[in-house]
């Protein structure tokens, strides 16, 4: 009702101008780099001020206050013809949230208001130093995940380079190989699983495939959880009509054991077996407990083509990450890091994992800068 006596009172203020109506998020004009936007003088506008913190180590300031539009009368500028946008939000009355609703009038036709919509929405819906994640019932933008994920580099990560080309062979050559598969007229998809004792390399290994197939434009989609408010079919089906819009793209499912489970698995198969219309998707699980596994996701081929284990490192991969250590410590003239020290570690840490291989060099190293004094040769 409050959208409709808006609506009324607009064309009454300004008959001869065409009037559409939106309450979509992505259509926020306001926040769209492509238009010139001026608030109206003689129409106040109303904010919310919300304060928000800063991190601690930025110094400084505490925090910032950040203006949220309550109501507000703008001018803008779009492909030389100009707008008048009305945005106002309230609360909804039958649910808790509050909806922002944007009236856009202009003097030209209606199609000028909709192609600035559909060029908002274009950019809404575009990725700027982002990640998709679905989490909660919803697709979100992470810049945090895709900060992260730029520190991911394949020389960093210590595993022997038989496996990790056998990796980056599977991953990269799925996507220069469309021509191969339409011309073998098979779908062009591919599944891989990555498992094995927790901290060996699987989620760094992610990071890595996470950055360079975003550089490659092939769109990473990252799924945290399938728990919505919709059910877990409605997730399940929202990922995958995401991936159908980014193709070709890769699906990121990590710790698979748990997304996956006895009410949602004949979905999950039914949607990864039926994919219509997705050309290019790559789709890659994680797993700590592969045994956990159900027959129809780790052994049934077409679905997850190829299994690579992330095993705790042998005698030559251990060796690998001490000289990696003595590589990355050799500037620090306060440390003597000799070669017979290399075999030494390689040798006391058998069944270690990488993450408690990085610990014993960091705790190591922590320890030697709080020594007083001469430092242990």
């Amino acid at each position: 009702t409050t959208a409709i006596f808006s609506a009324d009172a607009l064309r009454r203020i300004y008959p001869e101008h065409s009037l559409v109506m939106t309450r979509d998020l992505q259509l926020n004009v306001l926040r769209f780099p492509g238009v010139n936007v001026s608030p109206l003088e003689k129409t106040p506008m109303v904010s919310n001020l919300v304060f928000v913190p800063l991190a601690r180590s930025l110094g400084g300031l505490p925090g910032i206050l950040v203006d949220q539009i309550q109501f507000g009368a703008f001018q803008l500028s779009f492909n030389q013809h100009q707008f008048l946008a009305f945005v106002a939000e309230a609360s909804s009355e039958s649910a808790s949230y509050a909806c922002a609703k944007v009236f856009i009038g202009i003097h030209r036709p209606e199609d000028a208001i909709r192609t600035l919509l559909i060029a908002v929405g274009g950019w809404s819906d575009h990725l700027h130093d982002e990640i998709w994640v679905y989490n909660q019932g919803s697709w979100q933008k992470d810049h945090g995940l895709w900060v992260d994920i730029q520190k991911a580099d394949w020389k960093d990560i210590i595993l022997k380079e038989e496996f990790k080309n056998a990796l980056k062979k599977d991953v990269y050559g799925f996507f220069s190989s469309g021509a191969i598969y339409k011309e073998l007229a098979i779908p062009w998809k591919r599944g891989l699983i990555f498992y094995g004792p927790p901290g060996n390399g699987k989620t760094i290994s992610i990071k890595a495939i996470m950055k360079t197939c975003g550089e490659q434009g092939y769109a990473p989609l990252y799924v945290k959880s399938f728990q919505s408010w919709q059910g877990e079919e409605a997730a399940m089906a929202a990922v995958f009509d995401k991936a159908r819009q980014s193709s070709p793209c890769v699906i990121i499912l990590e710790d698979l054991d748990s997304l996956i489970n006895d009410k949602n698995r004949s979905f999950f198969l039914n949607q990864l077996d039926g994919i219509g219309g997705i050309d290019g998707l790559l789709v890659i699980g994680t797993t700590n407990h592969f045994d956990r596994l159900d027959p129809g996701l780790s052994t049934r081929p077409s679905r997850f083509d190829r299994k690579f284990k992330f095993d705790d490192p042998d005698w030559d991969e251990r060796i690998l990450y001490a000289r990696y250590w003595q590589k990355k410590l050799f500037p620090n003239k306060a440390i003597d890091y000799p070669d017979r020290l290399v075999k030494e570690v390689a040798d006391l840490t058998n069944k270690f994992s990488f993450a408690y291989l990085k610990e014993a060099f960091v705790s190591t190293l922590v320890t030697l800068a709080g020594l007083e004094g001469d430092k242990p040769s």
